[in-house]
């Protein structure tokens, strides 16, 4: 495998680390919230969870948000290896999606004002998109 595929792969576990990431924010908020609200999670139900505070929400939401587009990321990158399309350009897009969606990330769990988290969700499917189409171009020529 070259430098370039290693690279990309490397940015499928970076985009682990995110997730994982904000799977630990996600419990620790969740748990303060609950605390807080003097719920226990066995008693928490569907409209305790909607009640819960903005900061205890947005990275649960950043969270589901992370196993929607990030999938078709880890395939478009295992594809571009595997048809050993991995070369500077393509690191350079993995790495920019891979740093957009952290941004991304912090944005919405933190700030979560839908302008700029729509630009930068925007943005993360422009780069998404400039692989595949990068990769169908140099599949098809």
């Amino acid at each position: 495998m070259t430098d370039a595929g290693k690279e990309m792969l490397a940015a499928i576990l970076a985009m682990g680390v995110l997730h994982f990431t904000m799977m630990m924010w996600l419990y620790m908020s969740r748990m303060q919230a609950f605390k807080q609200a003097g719920v226990t999670p066995d008693t928490a139900t569907f409209a305790t969870m909607r009640k819960l505070p903005d900061w205890a929400l947005n990275p649960a939401a950043n969270y589901n948000n992370l196993t929607e587009a990030p999938p078709l990321f880890y395939t478009v990158i295992i594809v571009i290896v595997l048809l050993g399309q991995a070369d500077a350009v393509n690191v350079v897009l993995a790495w920019l999606y891979v740093g957009i969606r952290v941004a991304h990330s912090l944005w919405q769990s933190l700030v979560n004002r839908i302008s700029i988290r729509m630009m930068l969700f925007a943005a993360s499917w422009f780069v998404l998109g400039a692989m595949i189409v990068r990769s169908g171009w140099h599949l098809l020529s």
